[in-house]
């Protein structure tokens, strides 16, 4: 009977370290499988978390970290837990992006133009530029424009002027002119590189020019060959080569006309009496063989302080002649 009594606590005594064991066995299970991982978003601590979740996207979830459309995190949800792991995620942030014509709002958690462009797929031509520059900072709320840049070559034709030349043309009477040759037209070739802007021109640059043809100068005959005319006058045939139209007006040499230079004489020299004739020397030279109709042969041998431009004064014997003769108009003949 004593015996039975024995056994009995001993059984139970069994059952409770089984129990105790098992508990312990479990719990050193449990604490080789947990791990003590930092979670930190945006730079700063949210929390130490003690799990046995296996990968970084199980840690975030038991700690209720949840994830919005262009969040990072580090390391990948996927990667496996370790003991004393940091897992840190970056916040997104809206972006405007334009590029190619559209503009739309993205999500990107930091980091140069550059990244951003990547991370959005959006290719580089080696002339496109951004703005920002590639190596700045995207920041919230900003603005991130590509401007596609491309360029091409335009030849313009222009053409160039001709000149104008003289030409001594001993077949042609003299004050006559023909056109001994044409002129023509030369022609330039000019290449210029143009840049566009996304499609819109903003800047062209002569970059090369290139003479097609070279100009002819037109080349105008002028006439030298002295033409001499023959007049029929009451005293017979002259020969003269050029006829003015003139004023004519008289004087007479003595004070009457000219007043205290009354001596006598012309500029030239020559005593003054019928035939002498003052002229304006840019007009007839001095020493110039005249015919006047109404007075007859004259030579250009004086000069006069009213006789300018296409005037005559002919000298008469007497004053009376002088006012007789009065101012008329005539056609002045310049003889060979």
């Amino acid at each position: 009977m004593s015996l039975s009594r024995v056994a009995k606590p001993d059984r139970r005594q069994l059952l409770i370290s089984v129990i105790l064991v098992a508990i312990f066995l479990s719990l050193g299970i449990w604490l080789a499988m947990a791990k003590t991982v930092t979670i930190i978003v945006d730079q700063d601590v949210q929390q130490v978390l003690t799990t046995w979740r296996t990968d970084v996207g199980g840690a975030l979830l038991k700690a209720g970290v949840s994830l919005g459309q262009g969040d990072l995190v580090e390391p990948a949800l996927s990667h496996k837990l370790t003991r004393g792991m940091e897992i840190v995620v970056k916040r997104s942030f809206p972006v405007t992006l334009i590029s190619d014509g559209d503009t739309r709002v993205v999500r990107f958690a930091g980091g140069s133009v550059g990244e951003f462009l990547e991370q959005h797929g959006v290719d580089l031509g080696e002339l496109d530029r951004v703005e920002p520059r590639l190596d700045q900072a995207v920041v919230a709320d900003g603005i991130v424009e590509v401007i596609r840049v491309t360029k091409s070559k335009a030849t313009v034709k222009e053409e160039i002027p001709y000149g104008s030349k003289n030409w001594a043309e001993p077949t042609l009477e003299k004050g006559k002119t023909k056109i001994v040759r044409k002129g023509q037209l030369g022609l330039k070739e000019k290449v210029f590189e143009i840049t566009y802007e996304n499609g819109q021109e903003v800047d062209s640059r002569l970059v090369h020019t290139k003479v097609v043809r070279e100009p002819k100068d037109e080349i105008i005959g002028i006439g030298t060959k002295a033409v001499s005319h023959t007049l029929n006058t009451a005293r017979g045939a002259i020969r003269y080569r050029e006829a003015m139209d003139m004023t004519a007006t008289a004087y007479y040499p003595g004070p009457e006309s000219t007043g205290k230079w009354a001596d006598g004489f012309t500029a030239t020299g020559v005593r003054a009496g019928f035939g002498i004739a003052a002229v304006d020397p840019k007009v007839i030279p001095l020493g110039t063989r005249l015919y006047v109709p109404g007075y007859g042969h004259a030579l250009a041998a004086d000069v006069g302080g009213a006789i300018k431009g296409k005037r005559i004064d002919l000298c008469f014997e007497t004053y009376k002649e002088a006012i007789q003769y009065g101012r008329r108009k005539v056609k002045v003949y310049i003889l060979d």
